[in-house]
């Protein structure tokens, strides 16, 4: 049986760099403490910074429309997942978008960005997926 390293991702190691202390390369100054016990040069590496909160979305007078909000966060999560490169995942959360919610502005959304997507694919030189697409279309939409 064949024994797999762990490969660790970016994001592993930048969250470690986060962590790790930027000790001077001298060790001499490195045993040197300040009167509280800290080292003066030693100092936390900064996190990136994040993103503030979101923004509250219901305007007072407006009611909530949960399936507005789905239909919205699905389209979203296909085009984020298109721009990745992850193509069949997107087709997926497009065809849920279509099944789900025909006859909507999201549904017609949906088949307009599929449409795009086959083209992309076709001039890529993946005909059979293009060609996948353009059929799930003609048995969703017609």
């Amino acid at each position: 049986m064949a024994v797999r390293e762990s490969r660790r991702t970016r994001r592993e190691d930048d969250e470690d760099t986060r962590d790790r202390w930027n000790e001077p390369e001298d060790s001499d100054e490195r045993d040197s403490e300040d009167d509280d016990g800290r080292s003066p040069n030693r100092q936390l590496v900064r996190a990136p910074e994040r993103r503030p909160p979101a923004r509250q979305r219901v305007v007072a007078g407006e009611v909530f429309d949960p399936r507005s909000a789905i239909r919205v966060g699905l389209l979203r999560l296909a085009r984020n997942w298109s721009e990745a490169g992850r193509i069949y995942q997107a087709i997926h959360a497009y065809t849920e978008v279509l099944v789900r919610y025909p006859e909507t502005g999201a549904a017609e959304a949906a088949a307009e960005e599929l449409l795009i997507l086959a083209d992309r694919l076709a001039r890529q030189g993946r005909y059979y997926a293009a060609l996948n697409i353009f059929n799930k279309l003609e048995q969703l939409c017609c």
